[in-house]
């Protein structure tokens, strides 16, 4: 009766499947679901969408070393607003090498090796300080002979006119106005606002019941990740977020 028992429970546990950790499945899925695309992503921690791309799926191949592959890990969770630590250990101790099968595909962009980067930055800096050491020399030789000019010639004391004050009035008039936007979350939502002048007024993952007050310059460049948890005021009125619908992203410019 107990081997019946014993044999039962054998063959229920080989029956059940354990599926590995993956880390780049957990970054994706969570991306996803935040609403950012690898364009978002990109441009947050300014790493190569193709990088983002091999991360999601795992492929440590195509990544540099593991130095490198656990900053990006932990940099990825920090923007996703992820614990890294569960993240970080399920990360093999060494990048698992390509096979001989795959050693000769050739790579269109080849990543930057840490030490050619470090050779180059070195000869950098030291073409850098020969030119200040020649430009410090020329200084010291120039301004002696500027000293010798000066105590020859005839110094003549030019009065410059007076410079009135501007009224306030004055630039209160010419200053451009100033245009409020108002967000309401009532869902995670990231959303990036540019004003007129290029000015990045707000580029982060707001959580669920915030608010968020800007000011600028119109008109303004508007995206926002997941629509149906934001509402949007501009100059004290609702902007129907619906017309600019594009799975659940907006992209919208208000004027």
């Amino acid at each position: 009766m107990d081997n019946s028992a014993e044999n039962t429970l054998d063959n229920t546990s080989s029956s059940v499947e354990v599926r590995p950790f993956s880390v780049g499945a957990v970054l994706r899925e969570t991306r996803e679901r935040l609403g950012l695309s690898l364009a978002d992503v990109e441009s947050r921690l300014k790493f190569a969408s193709r990088q983002i791309e091999a991360l999601e799926a795992d492929n440590f191949t195509r990544l540099p070393e593991i130095s490198f592959v656990r900053r990006f890990v932990r940099s990825y969770a920090k923007l996703l607003q992820l614990d890294p630590a569960p993240l970080l250990a399920s990360l093999p101790v060494e990048p698992v090498q390509p096979s001989l099968h795959t050693a000769n595909v050739a790579i269109d962009v080849p990543f930057p090796n840490t030490y050619a980067t470090r050779r180059i930055n070195i000869i950098w800096l030291s073409i850098g300080l020969v030119v200040l050491a020649i430009t410090l020399v020329l200084f010291i030789w120039f301004n002696r002979d500027l000293r010798i000019m000066q105590q020859q010639a005839t110094m003549e004391t030019i009065e410059l006119p007076t410079i009135m004050p501007i009224p306030a009035s004055t630039v209160a008039a010419i200053s451009p106005q100033s245009v409020a936007i108002r967000l309401k979350f009532d869902a995670d939502s990231w959303v990036k606002v540019t004003d007129n002048d290029g000015k990045i007024l707000l580029s982060q993952l707001n959580s669920s019941g915030s608010e968020q007050h800007l000011k600028g310059k119109a008109p303004f460049s508007v995206i926002i990740g997941n629509i149906n948890g934001v509402r949007l005021f501009y100059q004290g009125k609702l902007v129907e977020l619906a017309p600019f619908n594009n799975g659940g992203t907006a992209r919208l410019t208000l004027e």
